[in-house]
């Protein structure tokens, strides 16, 4: 079975396996389970967040919308598209059925007003911070657990991956 043996970058600092030695081994059988335990806390996530919207009839993307926006305040919808990697016309249907829902406005932004801003109006503001408060009180519990060093590198693993994305 192959090994990956990455450098360590002169940066970051190395991880120690016994005995000192500085070196990571990865198997590609470890790499698959990492992959599949990110999948699997990622829909994790989205089941917390999907039972406050199950109430409300708000599927999954449009959950995501509303995420996204209450994470990151007001933001442009090509912004937006481009942070969720949905299709110009699915966001579209999800931005309508939400506005029409009275969970986002969408307006003219007055530094550009070539850009349309989404923003969460108060119901959808009330909304994404009771599904948000379910993300993390599920977070809280697993990074307590793991502790402060757990933390740190699954933080940093994870910003990595949303950098490189994918790429060597």
């Amino acid at each position: 079975m192959p090994v990956n043996r990455p450098h360590p970058a002169p940066s970051a600092p190395a991880a120690t396996v016994s005995g000192g030695d500085s070196r990571l081994y990865l198997r590609d059988q470890d790499l698959n389970e990492g992959a599949a335990l990110i999948r699997a806390a990622a829909r994790k996530l989205a089941e917390l967040a999907e039972k406050a919207g199950a109430a409300a009839s708000i599927s999954a993307p449009e959950m995501e919308v509303l995420q996204e926006v209450f994470d990151l305040g007001p933001m442009d919808v090509g912004d937006l598209r481009a942070r969720l990697g949905a299709p110009k016309q699915s966001l579209a249907r999800n931005l309508n059925q939400l506005e029409g829902r009275g969970y986002v406005t969408r307006e003219t932004d007055p530094a550009d007003r070539r850009r349309r801003l989404v923003t969460l109006t108060p119901t959808g503001m009330a909304f994404a911070r009771e599904s948000t408060e379910r993300r993390r009180n599920a977070l809280r519990q697993a990074f307590l657990s793991a502790g402060p060093d757990a933390v740190t590198g699954a933080r940093r693993v994870l910003s990595d991956l949303t950098r490189t994305r994918g790429e060597p």
